[in-house]
């Protein structure tokens, strides 16, 4: 275990930003003003332990980038038995010093990793400075609670999500009755659904889902919510495995719903809440009870503004921080996908998902399905691909070697030739597929596939306007949407007049993949949904913070960029050609000479031109947020060509080759990182 150098700020580290953390992130700029203060980063290597079991509690923990694991000796003794594993964001230990217990578990590394401590006295001060931070923690503490009854070896983790909507359709109770089949197949937890809802609102629908002429109702003005007898009477089990449970409740019920859903917590590993529209006296209880509120909303502009005030409603009252909202609002195609951004700016909305319709496109309302119960069981795989140039045809032998291993990431997101890869793959290209496609840019064609004459400009903007780039794009993508990918994609492109990060997700792929592939200075800038972009990488060159903000708790990265010491391996490997080069000519003719030195100085010349000098320039800056980002994923992959040159986008072979040895050494961490 090792401490960072004395003295350094947290705020210094964008990439450590409080805000991005969800127990922080609902605090004001003060208050994380004040846990930057109180607080210390502390990195962790490959095994360390962060506390022993049966020791006293002396802080609170949050992970900022590593996986952790929380572990206890097994009953049987002998061996150890991992109870939870702990990614970015997670917080833990604040069960020991709220209780004043010894940990009854410990914690340890499983790769490097950073975590961000308070110590207990400042811990327990803050809470009472900061309540908004003892309402986070409260809303998970009482099913987080370490033990089963009074065992404390029986650890589990609860996780409680409740959903919100204004007006309950049948499309509102059919989303949450298949998000927890979905749940229920993925996982094989125990899953039961709690209905504030009056029966009586869709009668046909429940008997239609449960195959029953009626629903038995728990009523907690007369039964008992801890009793196992009136509980057992009540549940009903669906064909796909989760239980469900009718309840009808009253305004002063919200110590009996308290007392119900700590019960339920004890049996089951997934409560999904259905809460009414207005939030009474109990429902209020049931959202502090809550990790996660999902909101259904309609996607009209009246519809999303009255849904951003629930969202703020939710934040300022109850301490949900953005990444603990999921707002879902009905798919009703590319069109109106393009006027939800505007929307969403307008009325304050980070819109989480658009659901499809399930009678219109059942395999697209599938996979959405099946994306959002992997986000909320925490077993999202993401693939960041970097930025680099002809550097990143490395990542089709990435995505080669792990299609080999049947290896298949949730969701995509790529920056500027890791936008095209992870484009093309999305599309549905395989990996022989997208290498065929890189092998048709030979060295005499590939000017004019990529650039050509017809596509240079007045270099006020750009040598090159780009259309040459989206002609090839085309040939591929032709006029596909990210509605129509396979798998999900986000590309990352930069606002060329307020330095952004541009999240592109919607409209022609095409267009976003060359609007993050602006190199300045060589491709214009692109004019795309309302502003100028350019080249993604130059703001965010490694994009694993798109991933942990959409969820996703497993990251493989791959930074293709080289560092200091591989351009300096390379240089020393030029210098070793030309000595041997030099040293055969000694004996050369005297016209050889003379052309061997004629063709130095040529070649010294071309190195220097301008195209080198912004390539070189921009991707020393990017190499260095790539690889301070980078220890963010779970898998960093870095294949590397030393004696390769940004612009070999005609030599693809060695980068493929190198993109698959690279993968390939780390396959069994990729599969241990799955199977967790």
């Amino acid at each position: 275990m090792a401490f960072f150098q004395f003295g350094r700020k947290i705020e210094l580290s964008k990439e450590y930003s409080l805000a991005e953390i969800p127990v922080f992130s609902s605090l004001t700029p003060p208050e994380q003003k004040l846990i930057e203060k109180k607080a210390r980063l502390v990195e962790f290597k490959r095994g360390d332990r962060v506390y022993e079991e049966a020791t006293p509690s002396g802080a609170f923990y949050v992970v900022i980038s590593g996986r952790f694991r929380l572990y206890n000796k097994a009953k049987s003794g002998g061996g150890e038995k991992t109870l939870i594993h702990f990614y970015r964001g997670d917080h833990f230990g604040e069960t020991s010093l709220l209780t004043g217990r010894l940990h009854s578990a410990s914690v340890e590394a499983l790769k490097d990793g950073i975590i961000l401590k308070l110590e207990k006295e400042d811990f327990l001060k803050l809470l009472n400075d900061i309540p908004s931070i003892s309402l986070y923690l409260n809303r998970s503490l009482g099913h987080r609670l370490t033990g089963h009854l009074n065992h404390a070896a029986q650890r589990r983790e609860v996780k409680i999500a409740a959903l919100h909507a204004r007006v309950q359709t049948p499309e509102v109770f059919q989303f949450w009755r298949d998000l927890a089949a979905e749940l229920v197949s993925q996982t094989k937890r125990n899953l039961v659904i709690v209905d504030f809802i009056s029966p009586a609102l869709h009668p046909s629908l429940l008997k239609e889902t449960f195959q029953m002429a009626s629903i038995p109702v728990l009523d907690l003005s007369i039964m008992d919510p801890s009793a196992e007898g009136d509980l057992k009477a009540c549940l009903v089990r669906h064909t796909s495995g989760f239980f469900y449970l009718q309840v009808l409740a009253k305004e002063s019920a919200e110590r009996k719903v308290s007392t119900l859903l700590t019960f339920l917590t004890y049996r089951f590993e997934y409560l999904l809440l259905r809460l009414p529209a207005e939030i009474n006296d109990y429902a209020f209880k049931a959202l502090k009870q809550s990790d996660t509120v999902y909101v259904y909303s309609p996607g009209g502009a009246a519809e999303l503004l009255e849904c951003s005030q629930v969202v703020s409603e939710l934040q300022q009252g109850f301490s949900f921080g953005r990444t603990d909202i999921r707002v879902i609002v009905p798919d009703e195609g590319e069109k109106k996908h393009g006027a939800f951004e505007e929307k969403e700016m307008t009325a304050g909305v980070r819109i989480f998902s658009l659901l499809p319709d399930v009678a219109a496109e059942p395999e697209r309302y599938r996979d959405v399905m099946r994306y959002l119960a992997k986000e909320m069981s925490g077993t999202l795989l993401g693939l960041a691909l970097g930025s680099g140039a002809a550097y990143g045809l490395a990542h089709i032998g990435v995505i080669k070697a792990l299609e080999k291993e049947g290896i298949i990431p949730d969701v995509v997101v790529g920056s500027s030739i890791g936008a095209l890869a992870g484009g093309l793959w999305a599309a549905g290209f395989n990996g022989q597929e997208m290498e065929d496609i890189a092998k048709s840019i030979d060295k005499r064609s590939g000017f004019f596939k990529l650039l050509g004459f017809r596509d240079m400009s007045i270099a006020h903007q750009g040598f090159f306007k780009g259309n040459q780039v989206t002609r090839f794009l085309e040939k591929y993508l032709g006029d596909k949407t990210f509605r129509d990918l396979k798998r999900p994609l986000k590309i990352i492109a930069a606002d060329l007049f307020t330095s952004e990060a541009v999240i592109l997700e919607s409209g022609k792929v095409s267009e976003a993949i060359r609007a993050s592939s602006s190199i300045p200075g060589i491709f214009r800038p692109l004019w795309h949904q309302g502003r100028y972009l350019i080249d993604g990488g130059v703001i965010d060159p490694l994009p694993i913070r798109v991933l942990t903000s959409a969820g996703v708790k497993k990251i493989i990265a791959v930074n293709v960029l080289p560092g200091p010491h591989d351009r300096m391996d390379r240089n020393r490997l030029r210098e070793e050609i030309q000595r041997q080069q030099q040293t055969a000519l000694e004996t050369a003719p005297l016209y050889k000479r003379i052309l061997a030195r004629g063709l130095h100085k040529v070649y010294n010349r071309y190195t220097l031109n301008i195209f080198n000098v912004i390539m070189s320039t921009i991707q020393f800056m990017e190499y260095e947020m790539a690889q301070s980002w980078g220890t963010q994923a779970d898998i960093l992959i870095h294949p590397i060509v030393k004696e390769a040159h940004w612009a070999e986008f005609y030599s693809p072979e060695k980068f493929i080759r190198v993109g698959e040895q690279k993968t390939e050494e780390q396959i069994e961490e990729i599969k241990r990182l799955i199977r967790e």
